[in-house]
């Protein structure tokens, strides 16, 4: 069976289309995550003065990263089949988990704003996409600011226009 999967998922990346088995979850947090770091990813925005606007930050509350493992963890997967992505720059959120402040990463999520927005399991290139919009319609990022107590000025898909 592994075999199988092998050779079909090899046969569809040769052809451009990502393959996966139907069991596969691309937002499987690990119970053991405590901690998340959230990072801003600003893709191809050429002013990087203004990246400091939005910061990075670590959440170490055992009630808000778990909060934040079961939104992640609860996503839609991504619809399969063709789809157009246009306008997508890079921007993103990247999420860190680890079991304790300096442990090593347990899992790295990253879900973008552009395009067809979705999250991914970064530790799992080859994995299945979730929808980047929770059951209730709300951007997953959004949900996990607010979680947070975070305000973000620009989120990397907004941001404000360059002035020469």
């Amino acid at each position: 069976m592994f075999l199988l999967i092998a050779v079909v998922a090899a046969v569809g990346v040769a052809i451009g289309l990502i393959v996966w088995p139907s069991s596969a979850a691309a937002g499987t947090i690990p119970s053991s995550a405590r901690v998340v770091t959230v990072t801003p990813v600003f893709g191809r925005d050429p002013n990087i003065s203004r990246h400091h606007l939005d910061h990075a930050f670590t959440i170490t509350d055992p009630a808000k990263v778990a909060r934040i493992v079961a939104i992640i963890n609860g996503l839609a997967p991504f619809p399969i089949g063709e789809l157009s992505c246009p306008v997508d720059n890079g921007a993103a959120m990247r999420l860190t988990f680890r079991a304790s402040l300096d442990g090593p990463s347990v899992a790295t999520i990253l879900a973008t704003y552009t395009g067809c927005a979705t999250v991914s399991k970064l530790d799992a290139p080859s994995g299945p996409f979730l929808n980047g919009n929770t059951a209730s319609g709300q951007q997953v990022q959004q949900v996990i600011l607010a979680i947070a107590g975070v305000r973000w000025p620009y989120t990397p898909d907004a941001l404000p226009q360059l002035h020469p």
